[in-house]
């Protein structure tokens, strides 16, 4: 390699987007858990999604319904490390428009119990909303 080759790599390196020297979750080979979530007017199911602390899962997003919704739980998302080609939800909320599918894989994190709910407006009211409970 020409000395000039060694500079410009790390340059590139430093401007990939990706911390170097930090491990980036992956999936496991088996794939991890998978969880659908359907999201309706006006419910998820399940109405409690249980997993696992530390456990790889992508969440499969359902909307059946013809209305937007959203996948609402930021103390989770704020816990929870994403698989490369995730990332963390804006807000920690998913939006899933009507008829649509999100796929969103992570790994949980810190055992406790999340609150979930749908913020568009009085959805959660109507009774959109649930928890997510990591176990340990």
């Amino acid at each position: 390699m020409r000395a000039t080759g060694l500079p410009l790599m790390i340059v590139l390196a430093a401007c990939s987007g990706r911390p170097t020297g930090i491990a980036q979750p992956t999936a496991p080979a088996d794939g991890g858990a998978a969880v659908t979530v359907r999201l309706s007017n006006f419910a998820f199911d399940p109405e409690e999604i249980r997993l696992k602390s530390g456990a790889a899962v992508t969440l499969h997003l359902v909307n059946d319904s013809d209305a937007g919704h959203n996948f609402s739980a930021p103390a989770f998302f704020a816990t929870s490390s994403f698989l490369v080609g995730s990332s963390a939800p804006l807000n920690g909320a998913v939006e899933v428009e009507p008829h649509q599918t999100v796929e969103v894989a992570l790994v949980t994190g810190l055992p406790a119990t999340y609150p979930l709910e749908c913020t568009h407006f009085l959805h959660s009211l109507f009774g959109m909303h649930g928890t997510i409970a990591v176990l340990r």
